[in-house]
This record gives structure tokens, sequence and C-alpha cells, in this order.
């Protein structure tokens, strides 16, 4: 087992459901918080969005100083910051998430925040990476949506692991408002720019009320995958292959509740983004011997493996891998999972065959220099 973690390790890997700031290192987020400090980063934050932060033991010591500037005897803010990315309960990770949120609030902070993250995914042997970033959160810190499109151009450009982006049009702001959205990142569109998403309330906002701004989206020649079956169960799925046609669905781990759709998925190739670690911490399910990979990788149906999170929820893509090998899978089984990172990516035929070769000569030179 120790050999075949290196392999992970080690191995070129691609990563297809990461939210930016979900991975946006805690060396980074140390920096903005010394930077700006609560009480000038919070200063709009609404009253309520104050109070949660105050509930919660992981935030309570980071807003203690309102200049940024810990009280005598203190270490500085940016010291520990570690403990913010500890929490006991999912309605602090939710907390946890907005509060960092405030501290991108220039577009100075959001070339460093990609930067940062390109640099984590790089330490990772992650070659090529799907990054989602929720446009919206930006554009409410007062971030231009032209400066912000232009920066993911840069980012993407940069040298190292190749980037593409997600758009992420969070479904909370509703149908109408999602779609104006999308029309004016296509004004301006990056090149980088391969598709959409919709990530937030799958509950309050299923997939269904979307159907204008898929149908632009794929007009545009834009790639369609949306956060489903993660929340609401398996309908929720059903509407996102059927009323939003999607290429990939994010997550969609509770079709396993429905085993016909488990069979339509398979018969049709499409793709699942899994994150098991993340389902633990959303209360998808209980544990990883609860989770239903292993019966939908049997089941046939096609499926990646990713973080979301990396930095809320303490793992990387190589844990990822070995928590799926824990959970049954044999070590062909994961391999195969691997490509799929590769095979499913919103890529030309040609560039994904090329990473599979690059990830299919390091499993052999792997093999070989393993005794068996």
């Amino acid at each position: 087992m120790l050999h075949f973690e290196e392999f992970l390790r080690t191995a070129p890997k691609a990563e297809l459901h990461v939210h930016l700031r979900g991975a946006m290192p805690a060396a980074f987020f140390a920096e903005l918080i010394t930077r700006y400090g609560p009480g000038q980063a919070l200063s709009h934050a609404p009253q309520r969005h104050l109070d949660a932060f105050e509930r919660c033991d992981n935030i309570r010591p980071f807003l203690a100083s309102p200049q940024g500037k810990a009280p005598p005897g203190k270490a500085p803010l940016g010291k520990g910051i570690d403990t913010l990315f500890r929490y006991q309960s999912f309605d602090q990770f939710l907390a946890t998430y907005l509060f960092t949120s405030y501290f991108v609030r220039d577009i100075s902070d959001f070339r460093g925040l990609a930067a940062s993250v390109r640099a984590f995914l790089e330490k990772q042997n992650i070659v090529y990476a799907e990054i989602t970033v929720s446009v919206f959160e930006y554009l409410s810190q007062g971030i231009d949506l032209p400066d912000l499109l232009a920066a993911l151009d840069e980012a993407a450009d940069a040298p190292g692991v190749r980037i593409q982006w997600i758009a992420d049009l969070v479904r909370n702001l509703g149908p109408a408002r999602v779609l104006e959205l999308l029309q004016d990142i296509l004004r301006q569109r990056p090149a980088s720019l391969a598709g959409i998403t919709l990530g937030g309330s799958e509950h309050k906002f299923p997939p269904a009320q979307f159907a204008a701004l898929y149908r632009l989206a794929r007009e545009q020649g834009l790639r369609l995958s949306v956060h489903a079956g993660e929340a609401l169960g398996p309908a929720s799925v059903r509407d996102a292959i059927r009323v939003l046609q999607v290429d990939r669905i994010g997550h969609g781990v509770r079709v396993i509740e429905d085993p016909s759709l488990v069979s339509d998925l398979a018969e049709k190739q499409i793709p699942l983004e899994v994150c098991p670690t993340s389902n633990l911490w959303t209360g998808v399910y209980p544990s990883y011997e609860a989770h239903p990979l292993k019966a939908l990788y049997e089941a046939g149906v096609q499926l990646s493996v990713n973080t979301d999170d990396p930095t809320f929820f303490s793992t990387t893509l190589a844990e990822e891998y070995g928590h799926a090998r824990r959970m049954g899978l044999d070590e062909q089984a994961v391999v195969s999972i691997m490509k799929n990172g590769f095979h499913h990516a919103f890529l030309p035929d040609a560039d994904r065959r090329r990473y599979v070769d690059q990830f299919e000569r390091h499993w052999e030179t792997f093999q070989e220099a393993v005794p068996r």
C-alpha cells in the first residue's frame, strides 16, 4: 500500500471539480488577513454574517483586532492561521467559507489567489485543472468584470499546470440574474473559459429552472456541468440530464438511490465529478464506508475523483485517491479513475490522449520499479 500511495503522489493528475477559493492555501489567506484585518474587510458585512462569525470558535480569535493588528502580547493575526480551517460542524465550515470571501477585495488580491492556487496544484503534480470560479462573489467585492475576466486568462497563460476555468454562476441569484451574468461574460469571453456550472442551494433552485441559461451556454460552445444529486436526490440529476443536457454532473452521488438512473448514466456515459471527502463534510454520507463510489464504479458509471474545497476539507487529490483505495477499489480501478480525469476533461481529443499517454508511461515506470 505504501508503494501505491507514492504513485498517487507522484503521478501526473487532473482535477475537474475544485473551487478557486476552496483551494486557497492557508498561507495566502494569512497574507490577506494581515493586509486588511477583519475591521476593514468586514466593514460592509451584514450583521447576520458578523453574528455568525462571532458564534464560531475557530473564527472568533481572528475577529479580536478590528485594525488587523494583534493585541499586545498576542501573535500577529496571520500566525496560526491553520486553526481557522479546523471546525466541528458543517455550519462552521459554511461560516468560515463566507468569512474568507470578504478578504479578496481587489484585482491584485484575485491575481494573488489564482497564483497561489496554481502553485498549490503544481506541488501535487496536477498537470491539468478545471477550476471553478464563482464570478459573482468577486463582483460583489467591487472587482470589475472586465478586470476579473482578463485575470482569468492571465492565470491560465502562466507556465506550469494547464488551467481552464468553469464559471459558477451561483443558482441562488435566480434564473434571470444568472442568465444576465452569462450574457455579460460572453461579451468579453475569456479564451480560457471552458464551461459553466451552478453551485449554491440545490433545494431552493433545482436544475430545471435554468434551461434558458444552459441553452445559451451550449449555443455559445461552452461545456456544461452542474452541481446536482448532492443536496437533492436522483430527480435533480434527471433534470440536469433531460432539461439542461449537461456533459458532466458535479457530485451526482445520490443517483445510487435510483437503480434505473444509475443504469441510464452508465449507458449514456455521462460522467460524475465525485468528491468523497466533501460528501462527508456536507453530510451527504456519514463515512467513507457508506459512500457509493465503489458501487457506482462497479455499475459502470463514468466518474472522476476530485477535491472540491481541499483547503477547507483538509485533503489533497492524492489523498482522495487513497480514500478510494480504502473504500474497496483495487489499484487497477483507481488507476482507471485517475485516467478519467483526463478522459472527461473539456479538452480536444488530441490533448486528452497526450495527457493519458503521459500518465500511462508513469504507471508503467512505477510498475517496473516496484518489486512484486
